[in-house]
């Protein structure tokens, strides 16, 4: 084998010193810088997206705080609005009440003055009915016919029971 031979050492050496010369300097003066550079730039892309992506979450926590406020207050202000609104109504409504009893008990107060005085009347109308009867039922079965101051005082009695 030839890459064995002793007498061939310098020359394969040699060019093993030449190859990896020149190999070491491609790389370092071509393709390191060129990754280093890509790498650089990739980690400046990167903290700008990260330094953009933090100040819009910082917008966007404002943004929600004050979403967040507006709802608050508009919902204070519904229910503020929906209290008056009910207070309103329940005062209205306390008013048509109050005047519907009023007008009600004024009614109810005529209905019982008219009652009383059908009652008195149909009791006077009844008086004399029942005065009647008893006299003709006196007469009717063969007795004498009562005075009428004595019918009237039998059925005063009778009713004050």
């Amino acid at each position: 084998m030839p890459q064995l031979d002793p007498s061939t050492f310098g020359s394969q050496l040699f060019w093993l010193l030449v190859c990896f010369g020149a190999l070491y300097l491609v790389l370092s003066f071509i393709v390191i810088p060129r990754i280093s550079k890509t790498l650089a730039t990739r980690a400046q892309t990167l903290d700008g997206d990260l330094a953009e992506a933090e100040k819009l979450r910082g917008q966007a926590e404002t943004a929600l705080k004050a979403y967040e406020d507006a709802l608050a207050e508009a919902r204070s202000r519904a229910l503020t609005l929906a209290q008056e609104m009910r207070a309103g109504v329940q005062a209205e409504t306390d008013r048509q009440k109050a005047e519907l009893d009023a007008k009600l008990a004024e009614q109810a107060g005529e209905a019982d003055a008219a009652l009383a005085k059908a009652r008195d009347n149909a009791m006077a109308g009844l008086k004399d009915a029942a005065g009647d009867l008893v006299g003709e039922v006196m007469q009717a079965i063969g007795t004498k016919k009562a005075a009428d101051g004595d019918i009237a005082k039998a059925l005063d009695s009778v009713a004050a029971e």
